[in-house]
């Protein structure tokens, strides 16, 4: 057999081989086409009372059957399927979970979401106070509901015609923030502006502050009550400075005593001007009395303090 004959030959001998090959490849390609489109979970957010539209990656000739949390979901009056649209009309807690459309031939899988439903935040509510004033000033804010989707709250601040600053602080809905380096005896306010953002949408919340104005110390420390021997109308108090407040001894406090008697309705109360201690005289004897101190800016600037604990004693008596 010459050698073009025995090429002939051998073309028809490996013929089947081919053709069973290509037809393992275009059975490989016709199934691509219904594997999933997608292996992972796009996270998706709604606003609870809301409409929700979830569309299927597929073309518009195909038919999408949907599943929440692997059930088949069937159109109802809260629910809408629109060739390859999921519209819920109004969004509940309940309607949360991983939606996913599929083939309904095949049951392959063209897209996956997971719908997380909240709101959008609410207008921050926030003060600033000037807590160890000279040093600095602390803003503190909280969100008028939870959102129950992420979000981040934002501090900014301004003085005079500067660039805006981030008050420093960590991102929390429940949170506070510290400005330093402020500017003493100015008629200039500070801007402060919070804004809290999500998904959903943003809000924001403007204040503006002069920094005397805004001085509140925190409570006196470590107030006690006690009664003086052989004084049967008299009980010592005394206390300590709050431990924020930097400079007792520059920037002077003064401090509000309001006392009464067990059983008594009525108080009576003093300010007592910088000194840690004072002596509570004309007390009904053999009575026990309750006691709260605040502290205040010497020159009244800002705010008083929160009072103290309550703290109490017996007048001194001797059978």
């Amino acid at each position: 057999m010459n050698t073009f004959s025995e090429g002939i030959s051998k073309m028809y001998m490996e013929l089947p081989i081919m053709l069973c090959a290509v037809m393992v490849l275009l059975s490989a390609s016709g199934t691509m086409e219904h594997q999933p489109l997608v292996t992972g979970v796009v996270v998706r957010y709604g606003e609870i009372g809301r409409k929700v539209i979830l569309s299927c990656n597929i073309s518009a000739s195909e038919q999408a059957e949907w599943r929440l949390n692997n059930s088949q979901i069937m159109e109802t009056a809260d629910v809408i399927l629109t060739e390859n649209d999921l519209t819920i009309l109004s969004a509940r807690p309940t309607m949360e979970g991983e939606y996913s459309c599929h083939s309904p031939e095949t049951g392959n899988t063209y897209s996956r979401v997971s719908l997380q439903l909240g709101y959008a935040p609410g207008k921050p509510r926030f003060r600033c106070w000037s807590v160890n004033y000279p040093l600095n000033m602390a803003c503190f804010w909280s969100l008028e509901k939870p959102t129950n989707i992420p979000t981040e709250v934002k501090a900014t601040f301004s003085y005079r015609r500067e660039h805006v600053k981030t008050c420093s602080s960590a991102d929390s809905l429940q949170g506070s923030c510290s400005i330093e380096d402020i500017n003493l005896f100015s008629t200039i306010p500070y801007k402060v502006t919070v804004t809290a953002k999500n998904l959903l949408g943003s809000r924001s919340t403007t204040k503006e502050f002069i920094v005397e104005k805004i001085i509140k110390p925190d409570p006196p420390a470590n107030v006690s009550l006690s009664p003086i021997p052989n004084q049967r109308k008299k009980l010592l108090l005394q206390w300590k400075p709050p431990a924020t407040w930097p400079n007792p001894q520059l920037f002077l406090l003064k401090y509000i005593v309001k006392y009464w008697q067990v059983g008594s309705n009525r108080h009576r109360m003093i300010e007592i001007i910088n000194q840690t201690n004072y002596t509570l005289s004309g007390l009904h004897s053999r009575g026990v009395y309750f006691v709260q101190v605040a502290a205040k800016d010497f020159v009244d600037n800002g705010h008083p303090s929160e009072w103290s604990p309550v703290v109490s004693a017996k007048l001194w008596f001797k059978d």
